[in-house]
C-alpha cells in the first residue's frame, strides 16, 4: 500500500514553526527526485536552511537488499548566523547531504557524524556535521513521523576526534568551550 506524500505536511509544519513562508530553491541530482531547500530567517541575521524531499521515501541502508517500506524518514536543518550573507551558497552542500539517502543509501539519525571532505561553504573550516534532534522535532504526516535533524557544522579535526570519543562527548566539549555552532566562520576548537 502506498503512503501519502508527507512533504506538504512538513512544509506546513515548518511554515507554522518559523511563522512565515520561506525562500525556495530546488536541486536535481541524476536519478533522484528533486530536493528543495527552504530558507527561513528566524531573526534578522540568522538563516535556517531545511531540506524538503528526503522524507518522500523511507531511508534504506545501502547494505539492505531491498528498499525499506517502513524505514525512518527525516529532513535536515542547518541554522547559521550570517548577517553579511557570507555563506549564501551553503544550501548547495545541504542539498548534497539531502540527496545522500537516495544516492548512497545513508540512513541519518541523531548522534551520527557526516563528513563531506570539503568545506560546507567557501570561507568555512567546517567540512561536515554532527546530527542532533532539532527544535522543530518530529512532524506527524500521513506516511508516519518525520524527524527534522539539526546539522551542527564541525571541522575536520572535530569530526576525527568524535569518531574516537563519540559525538556526545564532542557536543559536551563544544558546550564547555562556548562554541557558537551558528558561526560557519569560526576557528578550530581546542579539544584537549
Amino acid at each position: 500500500m502506498a503512503h501519502p506524500d508527507p512533504l506538504s505536511a512538513i512544509d506546513e509544519a515548518l511554515r507554522e514553526h518559523f511563522g512565515h513562508s520561506p525562500v525556495r530553491a530546488s536541486v536535481s541530482f541524476v536519478g533522484v527526485e528533486p530536493i528543495d531547500i527552504l530558507r527561513f530567517e528566524p531573526i534578522p541575521g540568522e538563516r535556517a536552511y531545511l531540506t524538503l524531499g528526503m522524507a518522500r521515501h523511507p531511508m534504506t541502508s545501502a547494505a539492505d537488499p531491498m528498499l525499506a517500506s517502513d524505514g525512518p524518514r527525516a529532513e535536515l536543518m542547518l541554522h547559521i548566523s550570517d548577517p553579511a550573507d557570507r555563506f549564501v551558497d551553503v544550501w548547495r552542500q545541504l542539498a548534497v547531504l539531502g540527496a545522500a539517502p537516495a544516492v548512497e543509501g545513508v540512513v541519518y539519525s541523531a548522534g551520527m557524524t557526516v563528513d563531506l571532505g570539503q568545506p560546507l561553504v567557501t570561507g568555512s573550516l567546517c567540512t561536515g556535521a554532527v546530527l542532533t534532534e532539532s527544535a522543530v522535532g518530529s512532524v506527524s504526516t500521513g506516511a508516519g513521523p518525520v524527524e527534522i535533524l539539526q546539522v551542527n557544522a564541525a571541522t575536520q579535526n572535530e569530526l576525527a576526534w568524535s569518531r574516537v570519543k563519540g559525538s556526545a562527548v564532542l557536543r559536551e566539549r563544544w558546550a564547555e568551550r562556548g562554541v557558537d555552532l551558528l558561526d560557519l566562520g569560526r576557528g578550530p576548537v581546542d579539544l584537549d
